[in-house]
């Protein structure tokens, strides 16, 4: 707790617009805040109970945090995050003294030899990288089973609010270190679900940005079609804070160049909702598949949502996809290998058969689960991307996009509610989110799954912005 203007200040479940405040007011600086976030990734990511969310910490972040408490001192404390600690997925490069691994033995001394094109726009933000969180090895893209958060570098990543489930992923790490508090934001990545599912379990806000709202150069790829790096927080004005620092147009990574290049604050859309004026489309696809407690919360929401104002159109029953894992398939040799080659010398991997060799050779440590995934990929695709499987997902893709859009279009929506996982968001590039509505069996928290149209993330905003306020569903996993 922290005192400011007569009243106590929470500051570990607090947002960061209250810690700008605190910062502005001098109750607060980024170095203690920093060094708060560093004695919890000590004392309890670590632990007894040893969530293992951060799977390494940056030795220089308390020089930058002190670097930020004398710019604002000097009165340039310019940028949506000044000062304000962020913890990144271990599939997003770092330039220093940060390793950038995928969570494989095989990249374990891998220093990337630049920043990725969001790590960028985060520094040019004034946030503080405090270092890198555990994942799904390859982003979950290795082989078949495999554990969520498990890697052969960074081992297990336990669930926050229940250890012996496992946190989903790949961005498990990422997740866990928001939810238990070791960071106030993160940045995830998704190919298929991996920000999604991971918020929902371990009881936190993320978005999935529109294919293009962030740039993808830097990060560990599966899909140039498909893979897209988000915000995850506590809340929604946390994220939409974040997604504005990212947001951006990289002339290396083309979709981004779709979308007008101006910098967006996207919580200016959570000022003076009016809730009479939202619109939200629900389909109920499998709604009976969910147990209780998921229905129960489903409803409850719905029935919130319809008293407060907001327009309910029922019954859309939205046609889904069943191709998405073609594209990854027969893009991730291509990608991979083009990744590797931009390391240089930083990496003994030079190709993605170089990878499967290294894991051979040391298979003990490194293949737990195997990597069937990867030698399909390397030996079963040609790595043209000309097979008739993968142009087929491809105007699967087109098809479903084409429908998606028909149906925002038509109802004015926006948002659509579903009340089941879709993969209809990572495959056609529209934007997802989550927020949480309670706790659900197991002791698991609940999530709803929100679908916006493109480039149309304000609007999404509004939507879980007015579920928040309406459910308040965020519950801290750690009873402190």
């Amino acid at each position: 707790m922290v005192i400011r203007g007569g009243y106590m200040f929470n500051l570990i479940e607090c947002s960061i617009k209250e810690i700008k405040e605190a910062f502005q007011d001098k109750t607060l600086d980024s170095y203690t805040l920093t060094k708060l976030y560093l004695d919890r990734i000590a004392y309890l990511d670590q632990g007894k109970t040893k969530y293992n969310s951060v799977l390494e910490v940056n030795p220089d972040c308390l020089f930058e945090a002190e670097v930020k408490d004398k710019e604002r001192e000097r009165g340039v404390d310019v940028g949506l995050l000044h000062g304000i600690p962020i913890i990144l997925k271990d599939n997003i490069n770092t330039l220093g003294k940060i390793h950038t691994t995928a969570g494989s033995l095989s990249l374990k001394d891998n220093f990337a030899p630049y920043d990725a094109f969001i790590v960028k726009r985060l520094k040019e933000e004034g946030a503080i990288i405090l270092g890198k969180a555990n994942l799904t090895e390859f982003a979950n893209f290795m082989t078949q089973n495999m554990r969520n958060g498990y890697s052969s570098l960074g081992k297990e990543v336990l669930c926050a609010y229940n250890t012996d489930i496992d946190p989903s992923g790949s961005s498990a790490g990422s997740a866990v270190s928001v939810s238990i508090n070791l960071t106030p934001i993160a940045i995830g990545t998704e190919t298929g679900g991996s920000i999604m599912s991971p918020s929902m379990q371990n009881g936190i806000v993320g978005l999935k940005p529109t294919m293009g709202l962030v740039s993808r150069t830097g990060i560990v790829p599966i899909s140039s079609t498909l893979d897209t790096a988000g915000p995850m927080a506590k809340n929604v004005y946390d994220c939409a804070l974040l997604l504005g620092a990212i947001r951006g147009n990289d002339p290396q990574d083309p979709v981004t160049l779709i979308k007008d290049a101006y910098t967006v604050d996207y919580t200016k859309y959570l000022e003076n909702i009016d809730s009479k004026k939202l619109r939200v489309g629900i389909d109920k696809t499998n709604y009976e598949s969910l147990p209780p407690l998921k229905k129960a919360a489903f409803d409850e929401t719905l029935l919130k949502l319809e008293a407060s104002g907001v327009t309910l159109i029922d019954n859309l029953n939205i046609e889904q996809t069943k191709r998405i894992y073609h594209v990854m398939l027969f893009e991730f040799k291509k990608v991979m290998n083009h990744y590797l080659s931009t390391l240089g010398n930083a990496s003994k991997m030079k190709t993605l058969e170089d990878i499967i060799e290294f894991n051979r050779l040391n298979e003990k440590d490194a293949l737990k689960y195997g990597q069937v995934i990867l030698e399909e990929a390397q030996y079963k695709t040609s790595g043209r991307c000309n097979e008739a499987d993968y142009i087929a997902a491809l105007t699967e893709r087109e098809h479903a996009s084409k429908l998606l859009s028909n149906v925002f279009e038509e109802h004015n929506l926006d948002a659509i509610y579903f009340s089941n996982y879709t993969s209809l968001g990572p495959h056609c590039g529209f934007p997802t989110m989550t927020v949480p509505l309670g706790i659900g069996e197991k002791d698991l928290p609940i999530g709803c799954y929100l679908l916006g149209n493109k480039y149309e993330e304000g609007r999404l905003l509004r939507i879980g912005k007015t579920i928040e306020d309406l459910v308040g569903g965020r519950v801290n996993p750690i009873k402190e």
